[in-house]
């Protein structure tokens, strides 16, 4: 590091002043926001690779082929050339010749923000002089003018690793699987913005600096050390340091982060910076002059007194003679006494892990792995199954994989047996079963599952043949019969529908000798094959898939959950019907005070169904808005009271007396337990369950003689659902049961446990799942976060892919006009006609499939086929319609009856938010994945989303696949017929007039209105609403534009570099100028200083090719810019346009 009179020459030469070479001169230049600098990084990255001999040496630093890919370090030579993309001069270390104005050769080093964006680079030199060297202007060239700080996530944990340079965190990050910040030198306190933002984002709990070896000796790096403690203690947050020993060890035992092994690490003890470092008093804030006389002036000083005493002694070298002593004495050697100080005795905690790399044998046990912290397993290509039988070994119940998708989850989980979970299949006393559960058990999508597993046989009215769909093994779909369609294969029981009726009422519904619709239907008696075959699967064979609904499992079995979604709750829909036959079983019973009581509530559900319709609530209303509807807890005791007072103050025992449950002990009847009450008058909870005495067993209803149409109406017109005492329970303050009310109907919705009561009887369960987060999974279980194993395999790399994310399609609901059905079907045809002769597959909506029938694309639909599908593995593009948001309305439902919070449907906030939208994230990172495209190197594969996406979900995505191209659109550029009617007018508008101005003839805005089909007022007011300038400016600008450049230049004329800012760098600035990343005031800059740095002639043969709204548009945000005054004066300038 530069000391303040010299250079320190020891390792850290990151740390040094920069000696830049001559760059482009600063007034030439405008600093580029981080997307920008992101955009120009990757045209860089394009055109660079990296030599054996710099790859060698990033191996040597213990990073492997695939995460110095994923990193995407490269090789630059001396003043590096760009000739196949021009590089914008705004960018950092981009001299005036159009070449980087670096002066010596070196890795280059991307540096990446907490959004995943490349913001700049660092140069590791081959000539180490420096050792690492940012290009020139790394802060000046940037919006945020501070010095890029290296961020990178490689997991969900809390905890932030800090580590000295830029190089060094990455290889660390990637040996003990953390999360790192990384600084050019000790200066992270120096990029104060950015890192603030990083603290603001609330992703981290625990801040963990990490020092070099031998800092303690070094003033200078224990000063940047105390500024950054300081500087975070400023924004509440605590510094603490992991310490193994490094500070006060010399240089060469070369113990830092990056070369220390993962159990040195994890043993390391996490302590206060204070603690640490025993030259800062924690008295609270200190004051930068506080600061500078406590830590700056010592350096300063000691700098000083080095530099004189050397200066000193170097004169009386040269001007005192040396007389060597005579037999000198030798001195005595002083050993300084130690002195051991203690300040407190705390106990030793081992540092809790958030991953730990597998090593088949060595899985710790579950209270070994809790004490680590609970870290998320990473293993290799070729040990899942030796992980999973190791996990069941070692006595874990709940194992998550959340490998990338493709990467084998299936496939592997397919070659399970029982020998891989350590169970000897011959063991007759063993009766340990795997059941392969998925939702289309049918038809697997892996071929090691199809053939190793035996299906097992659900209850269906009827199968047909879907043979545009192929199994792996290349067998025709097996879908469920629609109505008025004959069966391929025939039902398998009379008595299904039977089932589902009961099912979809609420009540128990099961089949066996001890079902009741089982015992009325005749083939139980006379042999139900269904039955049998049953009976057969789930006693002769070990490895079967199934739904799960069709299992119940025992403690020996093993579950694999394959993309399975658990159902949480059940609904019970109440319609108007519904409410009256509550009112008649009221009616009739004996005692009405019951009635009474409930009567308000069931008044205000029947006004409410009759008057919550489409017409008046397009969605319904929310929990809130019902419950506000029904009366509360003290109105009803209110009335309890009113209804029921004369009999309690009339009574002797107010409290009522107990009923009580007989039993004959030694031929004498004794009560043995309390089994209901007598009440006086009934508490909310009597209430509640005097409610649930009103529900009829559907057995009696139903018998032999009846066919099963005659059994489901019999149990229809008998039967009430249980949704009053439901609502009941809701209404006296149980939270996890939702009420909403949509199209006339009350939809009440409750916590159902069947799903995971059956994942958790069993032994082991392994939940397959690319994007199921720890925390959702474990609410979903109603688990503890620590009873998860997490596991994942290390993540290819996927160069090959291209995401698009179009813009200007809206979401793309699920509820769409014909009109945005047209467009969405031209962008289709349009993207189509980019890629002819490759094979496309489509995603919609599934409302929205059959629009699409007639295109010859694969076709599929939303929370589908974009799990757990192989079906487009012959597809080299895939086009995704519409955001795949889940039905708000049920979300919200089941997010109360798993936390009991009832948030606002449409209101995506706080925890609930981050719920939903990472539903959404994991729909469109699944949907990406469908390609394959790690599994196709050679392939170049194209993946379409369409639609408006938010940047935090592009960030997810964009972190999902770190080494795939990501592309933003706007859809008018693709497809200009598949733009809003807004734009397309914008767009016919400019070049109808654009036209006029060439042909000589200028036309009115009479004429472009007639021309148009629109009204004069409606042309002012497009114009007006989306340039921001009227028609007169409009024609005034197109006019000067076009003498300006008097259309005389040709594409053919133009160079590379002139080409690139016509037709992609000022489309880009007026794209950010749309999206509001930028201001007119910076437009008018960019386009000033182009100009400038190309001269005015040549510039204007760029404007000549740069497309006409493109061009307008710019001259709008410069028109919007300048003074009414001084705009007055430009447009009444016809003969040159001025910049």
């Amino acid at each position: 590091m530069g000391g303040l009179f010299g250079d320190y020459s020891g390792e850290r030469q990151e740390y040094r002043p920069e000696q830049q070479p001559k760059a482009a001169k600063p007034s030439n230049i405008t600093p580029l926001t981080d997307e920008q600098l992101d955009r120009e990084a990757r045209k860089i990255l394009k055109q660079l690779g990296l030599s054996a001999k710099h790859r060698e040496q990033l191996h040597g630093r213990g990073l492997t082929d695939e995460q110095i890919d994923q990193r995407g370090f490269k090789s630059v030579d001396r003043y590096q050339e760009f000739n196949l993309i021009s590089i914008s001069p705004n960018f950092p270390g981009m001299g005036d010749k159009g070449t980087l104005a670096n002066s010596g050769s070196g890795i280059l080093i991307p540096i990446r923000n907490i959004k995943g964006l490349i913001i700049g680079f660092q140069l590791a030199r081959d000539d180490r002089e420096p050792k690492y060297q940012w290009l020139w202007g790394s802060s000046d060239r940037r919006v945020s003018g501070e010095l890029p700080l290296q961020f990178l996530k490689l997991n969900s944990s809390p905890d932030l690793n800090i580590i000295e340079g830029t190089q060094k965190p990455l290889p660390a990050a990637h040996l003990h699987n953390i999360n790192v910040l990384g600084a050019g030198g000790v200066n992270w306190h120096g990029s104060k913005k950015e890192f603030k933002a990083i603290v603001d984002s609330k992703n981290f709990d625990l801040y963990i600096l990490n020092p070099d070896t031998g800092c303690k000796a070094n003033h200078h790096v224990m000063g940047g050390y105390r500024a950054l403690y300081l500087f975070l203690k400023k924004l509440g947050v605590t510094l603490y340091i992991r310490d193994w020993g490094q500070g006060d060890r010399p240089k060469s035992d070369k113990v830092d982060i990056d070369e220390i092994d993962t159990e040195t690490f994890n043993n390391a003890r996490i302590i206060s910076y204070i603690e640490w470092d025993n030259q800062v008093i924690d008295q609270g804030e200190l004051s930068e002059e506080q600061w500078f006389n406590r830590f700056k002036l010592p350096e300063l000083q000691n700098d000083l007194a080095r530099i004189v005493k050397r200066f000193y002694s170097r004169v009386n070298q040269k001007n005192k003679p040396v007389t060597p002593e005579q037999n000198p004495e030798a001195k005595p050697v002083t050993i300084p006494e130690e002195k051991t100080e203690c300040s407190a005795i705390v106990l030793w905690k081992p540092q809790k892990l958030i991953s730990l790399p597998y090593t088949p044998g060595q899985l710790p046990t579950v209270d070994e792995w809790q004490q680590m912290g609970c870290p998320k397993i990473i293993f290799n290509n070729g040990e899942r199954l030796a992980c999973y039988g190791e996990a069941c070994e070692k006595g874990f119940k709940f194992t998550l994989d959340t490998t990338a998708t493709g990467h084998g989850k299936s496939f592997d989980s397919g070659l399970a047996t029982l020998e891989t979970f350590g169970i000897d299949p011959d063991d007759k006393e063993n009766k340990a079963r795997i059941f392969y559960l998925s939702p289309d058990h049918r038809n697997p999508t892996n071929a090691t599952v199809e053939a190793n597993y035996v299906d097992l046989e659900a209850r269906h009215n009827g199968l047909n043949y879907d043979t545009d769909r192929k199994t792996a093994l290349g067998k025709s779909h097996v879908v469920r019969v629609k109505n008025n369609q004959s069966p391929d294969i025939p039902s398998n029981c009379p008595e299904n529908q039977t089932f589902l009726t009961v099912a979809e009422m609420g009540l128990s519904a099961f089949g066996g000798k001890d079902s009741p619709i089982c015992q009325s239907c005749p083939l139980l008696n006379q042999g139900c094959l269904f039955l049998e075959n049953r009976r057969y699967t789930l006693t002769n064979e070990r490895l079967i898939r199934a739904d799960i609904n069709s299992i119940h499992p025992s403690s020996d079995d093993i579950l694999i959950l394959d993309d399975l979604s658990i159902e949480n709750t059940h609904q019970i829909t109440v319609e108007i019907n519904d409410v009256l036959m509550m009112v008649g079983k009221l009616q009739l019973r004996a005692d009405h005070r019951l009635f009474k009581i409930l009567r308000p509530i069931l008044v205000e559900i029947y006004k409410g169904l009759l008057a919550v319709t489409t017409e008046k609530h397009r969605y319904g209303i929310s929990h809130r808005e019902v419950v506000e509807l029904m009366p509360t807890i003290d109105e009803l005791n209110q009335l309890i009271f009113d209804l029921y007072s004369d009999d309690w103050l009339a009574c002797d025992n107010v409290w009522g007396t107990p009923i009580y449950h007989y039993e004959m002990i030694n031929g004498i009847p004794e009560a043995t337990k309390v089994i209901g009450e007598n009440f006086i008058a009934p508490s909310l909870i009597d209430l509640r369950n005097e409610c649930y005495k009103l529900l009829e067993n559907y057995a009696k209803f139903i018998n032999g003689l009846q066919t099963p149409e005659e059994k489901q109406q019999a149990i229809k017109d008998n039967v009430i659902p249980p949704w009053l005492p439901a609502l009941i329970d809701c209404l006296i303050g149980n939270k996890r049961i939702n009420l909403r009310i949509d199209n006339g109907k009350l939809i009440i919705t409750k916590l159902s446990k069947r799903h995971r009561n059956i994942i958790k009887s069993a032994g082991l369960s392994i939940a397959l799942d690319a994007t199921q987060n720890k925390r959702d999974y474990a609410l979903s279980l109603g688990i503890s976060l620590n009873e998860i194993l997490e596991v994942s395999e290390v993540k290819q790399s996927t160069p090959n892919l291209h995401i698009h994310i179009i813009k200007g399609m809206g979401r793309g609901g699920k509820q769409r006009r014909d009109t945005m059905q047209e467009r969405i079907n031209v962008a289709i045809n349009a993207i189509a006609k980019r890629h002819q002769g490759q094979n496309i597959g489509l995603i919609d909506h599934k409302s929205a499939v059959a629009n699409y029938q007639d295109l010859g694309h694969k076709l599929g639909y939303w929370h589908k086929d974009t799990r757990g599908s192989n079906q487009f593995l012959n597809t080299q593009v895939m086009v995704s319609v519409g955001h795949p948001c889940p039905n708000l309305g049920q979300v919200a439902a089941e997010y109360q009856t798993l936390t009991g919070y009832f948030p606002t449907p449409d209101q995506r906030t706080g925890r609930y938010g981050g719920w939903v939208n990472r539903k959404i994230k994991a729909e469109l990172i699944q949907d990406v994945g469908r390609l394959r495209a790690h599994l196709r190197p050679d392939e170049q594969l194209h993946s379409y989303l369409v639609a408006d996406l938010d940047d935090d979900t592009i960030s997810a995505t964009r972190l999902a696949y770190p080494t795939a191209t990501i592309i933003i659109e706007d859809i008018y550029d693709i497809a200009p017929g598949a733009a809003s009617k807004g734009v397309q007018t914008e767009r016919g508008i400019i070049e109808a007039l654009w036209s006029s101005v060439k042909s000589g003839v200028v036309a009115t805005i009479d004429d472009i209105a007639e021309q148009l089909g629109i009204t004069k007022g409606g042309v002012s007011k497009n114009l007006k609403d989306r340039l921001g300038i009227g028609f007169r400016e409009v024609k005034k600008s197109l006019l000067l534009l076009y003498r300006a450049i008097n259309n005389k230049s040709k594409l053919s004329e133009l160079d590379s570099d002139a080409l690139y800012i016509a037709l992609e760098y000022l489309p880009n600035v007026v794209r950010d100028f749309e999206n509001g990343q930028i201001t007119p005031a910076d437009v008018v800059v960019e386009v000033v200083n182009t100009a400038k740095a190309y001269g005015h002639r040549q510039f204007r043969h760029i404007l000549a090719v740069t497309p006409i709204p493109i061009l307008c548009k710019l001259w709008g945000a410069v028109l919007t810019f300048l003074p009414l005054k001084i705009r007055q004066e430009l447009i009444g300038l016809p003969d040159k346009l001025i910049f």
